[in-house]
């Protein structure tokens, strides 16, 4: 999505409005897809303050994720604002700002650079997810698992003898004595 900014560039103070359905491609990122079913909406406020164009925007949409745990796909709803500083290349003097070139730019490049900030980094399709069992494969959210994962078929499980006391602690605490 191409923002002409040729009507707000002759005067300081000058403002425009945007309000636009935005249509981002599937990416991979971080080894996970993200993929977008419907387009974002983004709306906001686009104003010249002399040296720099200032856009204040809101975002809203849904994006599907890839649950770290079950390996599921989920939707995960979008809902953030930011605010972003435009320049022209010969004013640019830090990586806080956007640079456009003539009268227009690429608002998807921007709304890019923000929402990937608001991916959670421990991606989970539901706060209780079960995930897949270690032993199987089965998804423990739709299939109770048929696998015995105890102290005497898994070493793994077995209790370090240092930490027993450190147990028996806790496991009396709920008890009345």
């Amino acid at each position: 999505m191409v923002i002409d900014v040729t009507d707000i560039l002759l005067e300081t103070g000058a403002s425009k409005s945007i309000e636009h359905s935005l249509y981002l491609e599937d990416i991979s990122w971080q080894g996970e897809p993200l993929r977008f079913m419907k387009p974002l909406s983004v709306s906001g406020n686009l104003t010249n303050n002399g040296e720099m164009l200032l856009l204040n925007a809101d975002v809203r949409g849904v994006v599907i994720l890839q649950c770290g745990s079950c390996l599921e796909s989920y939707e995960h709803n979008l809902d953030f604002s930011f605010e972003a500083r435009l320049v022209k290349p010969s004013f640019h003097d830090s990586t806080d700002s956007f640079i456009y070139e003539g009268n227009e730019f690429q608002v998807a490049d921007i709304v890019w650079e923000f929402l990937l900030l608001e991916i959670p980094i421990g991606r989970r399709c539901q706060e209780k997810c079960k995930g897949l069992c270690p032993k199987c494969g089965i998804n423990r959210n739709k299939t109770t698992c048929q696998c015995i994962n105890t102290e005497e078929n898994d070493p793994d499980l077995a209790l370090d003898k240092r930490l027993q006391a450190l147990k028996d602690h806790f496991s009396t605490q709920d008890k009345e004595v």
